[in-house]
């Protein structure tokens, strides 16, 4: 592998900075890559100022032409301020966060591939409720470790795939948990659970079919001994080289979260008896591809079950609660074009294209009366269009238009005062990134939200207005 080295510098409005560095080099059967990363901002408005550091570091063993071992270690340290993240009463939050995540992974390949996964994932998390005092204030430990094992067996039958995964998750904080027998310096509270599943999956390729079905078997100790398990099914035919049709159905569920089950504070109220959800989806499609155009139309149906939210029953409710939704229901459709006009025009450059794409999503809840942060809060339309183009000999532009229309309604306050529930208006925005490339010196500079829509994407947090943003990133190979 040839030695190389990248550097990106960024500046722009309300104080915004960031630098990255990234390097990789081979040693003998080795390949090494370190990454190292910080950005800063004021913040668009006030208390979103943040700091962020990322450190990634990855050894690549190549034991022989086919086995291999991935180590990856990576850092991450966050300091934001959280204006009215979890609560517009509180204006103030601020929360400091540190991730520890390191991964090994081997890959070997003789009449079958195994794939063994070691991993832990380490999370520190300081939330405060009032920014610089300790009101409010609250701490957490999360740890995630477990181990995957991958088998993949190729006959004449087709390709079989057995796997194993084994995790471990555990908290200790000042809030969220089971009181401690003996607490552990600020941690008074801790709860645990282990996952176990075993999935199994067969692929049939026939002529244009291609089939596959399988079925995932799961334990979590927080069910108490009770084994549940999955099924899929997945079909495409490609009638010609160019076309694709495809269907698949599943189903699946998620645990509650720690915070889920007992974050109760000023803000909130969690609810230790909350049920895993349940889902069953399914989907069927068409894709074409061809030199000039590429399209895709699709649609889904969604049936959910006990899914988990936080919800207020009265506008005038103080607390969040966590909550099942007893059934959510959802159907929705997207399609999108994608024009490679490099081919049609060679005056806009070879790698010109114009991508239009739009999805529009339908729920229907039997407790529509209720406030929701989440599941009631959806999407319902959502239309892109992205356009990229040379401008003359190095220098390019890229086009991005966004119309969107959310569902549900946010709290609108003035002056710390609540004066109603507001639904969301659709809105729109305009961005624009000019580049110029020289030798290997890129020069961006990036116009976000160009007419300066003033919006709320969800929630009480108002979004950027015009941002800009200058950025050079250079190159050696």
């Amino acid at each position: 592998m040839d030695n190389r080295l990248y550097a990106n510098i960024e500046a722009g409005m309300h104080n915004l900075r960031g630098v990255e560095v990234r390097g990789a080099a081979g040693i003998g059967k080795t390949t090494h890559t370190l990454s190292a990363g910080y950005n800063s901002s004021e913040g668009y408005i006030a208390n979103s100022d943040y700091d962020i550091y990322n450190l990634f570091w990855q050894t690549r063993l190549q034991l022989n032409e086919t086995d291999k071992l991935d180590l990856n270690l990576r850092f991450n340290d966050k300091n934001y301020g959280a204006n009215t993240f979890y609560s517009a009463i509180y204006p103030e939050q601020y929360e400091q966060t540190s991730s520890y995540v390191g991964t090994l992974k081997g890959e070997f390949e003789k009449r079958f591939k195994m794939i063994p996964i070691l991993y832990w994932n380490c999370h520190h998390d300081q939330f405060d409720l009032v920014r610089g005092t300790d009101f409010g204030r609250n701490f957490h430990r999360n740890d995630m470790y477990g181990a995957n094992l991958i088998f993949t067996y190729p006959s004449v039958l087709g390709i079989t795939s057995l796997g194993g995964e084994i995790r471990k998750e555990d908290i200790m904080s000042s809030v969220l948990g089971k009181p401690m027998a003996e607490p552990h310096r600020k941690y008074v509270m801790y709860d645990d659970r282990i996952n176990t599943s075993v999935a199994l999956e067969h692929t049939v390729t026939w002529n244009r079919w291609i089939a596959s079905a399988g079925i995932l078997m799961n334990h979590n100790t927080i069910l108490k001994g009770t084994y549940k398990f999955y099924p899929s099914v997945n079909l495409s035919y490609r009638p010609a080289d160019e076309v694709k049709f495809y269907t698949s159905w599943s189903r699946s569920t998620r645990m509650p979260t720690f915070t889920d089950l007992y974050y109760t504070t000023e803000t909130h109220h969690g609810n230790d008896g909350l049920r895993p959800e349940r889902s069953e989806s399914w989907d069927v499609g068409v894709k074409y591809n061809s030199r000039l155009v590429t399209a895709y139309l699709a649609g889904f149906l969604l049936w959910g079950r006990d899914i988990i939210d936080w919800v207020k029953e009265t506008p005038e409710a103080t607390k969040w609660a966590s909550w099942n939704m007893t059934k959510i229901n959802t159907r929705g459709i997207e399609a999108g074009v994608k024009f490679r006009l490099g081919e049609l025009v060679p005056l806009l450059g070879e790698p010109a294209s114009l991508a239009l794409d739009y999805a529009r999503m339908h729920q229907s809840c039997d407790t529509q009366d209720l406030i929701s942060v989440y599941s009631l809060n959806y999407l319902r339309d959502k239309f892109t269009m992205k356009f990229n183009h040379r401008i003359w000999n190095g220098f390019s532009a890229d086009w991005y238009f966004r119309f969107q229309k959310r569902m549900g309604s946010y709290e609108k306050y003035e002056a710390l005062k609540k004066v109603g529930d507001e639904p969301y208006p659709a809105f729109s925005t305009l961005d624009l990134k000019l580049n110029y490339q020289y030798q290997e010196i890129t020069f961006h500079l990036t116009f976000n939200n160009l007419y300066n829509t003033h919006y709320f994407d969800r929630g009480n947090i108002p979004q950027p207005s015009f941002w800009l943003i200058g950025r050079i990133s250079y190159v050696i190979k």
